[in-house]
């Protein structure tokens, strides 16, 4: 029995299949929890690249503000989240939704999943699979890296 469930998110419909599957495995377990991870590849620059690069474009002079710049980017993971509880709502609708917990990080989707399900001790990864073939599979599916890379159980739907 899975009590804590991590569910990777990409906006397809086979990650919308995998939520609900979750929902299903969780159904009528007393404290059970599922996370829907979305794994954002943001571009990470430093202070120094930043402080070039708009000097160059005379965007800035030589004071940069880094609360401004993270202030951007709390924006955009908010606004990432938002549009991430809508699309929760449409698919398990608005009660079951706002027990969902979601997380975005910033990352390599392989890797950051993988990371992330055995750093938060989840007991089942549950994600979707395009299921564009085997040739595809390995040659850099996420699914197929998490499958071969992951501590836990991982349940893949199409």
């Amino acid at each position: 029995m899975y009590k804590k469930i991590l569910v990777p998110f990409d906006d397809s419909e086979t990650s919308k299949h995998a939520l609900q599957n979750a929902l299903q495995l969780v159904d009528g377990v007393e404290g059970a929890s599922i996370t829907v991870l979305k794994v954002v590849e943001w571009h990470d620059y430093n202070a120094e690249t930043f402080k070039i690069a708009s000097r160059m474009s005379g965007v800035l002079g030589d004071s940069l503000d880094m609360n401004a710049i993270s202030e951007i980017g709390d924006e955009a993971e908010g606004e990432v989240a938002a549009r991430i509880r809508e699309e929760l709502s449409a698919v398990v609708g608005d009660g079951a939704a706002d027990d969902i917990s979601v997380v975005i990080v910033n990352g390599s989707p392989h890797d950051t999943i993988v990371a992330y399900a055995s750093d938060m001790d989840f007991d089942c990864i549950v994600m979707g699979h395009r299921g564009m073939g085997v040739v595809r599979g390995m040659l850099g599916s996420v699914a197929f890296s998490v499958l071969q890379k992951a501590n836990k159980p991982v349940l893949v739907v199409k």
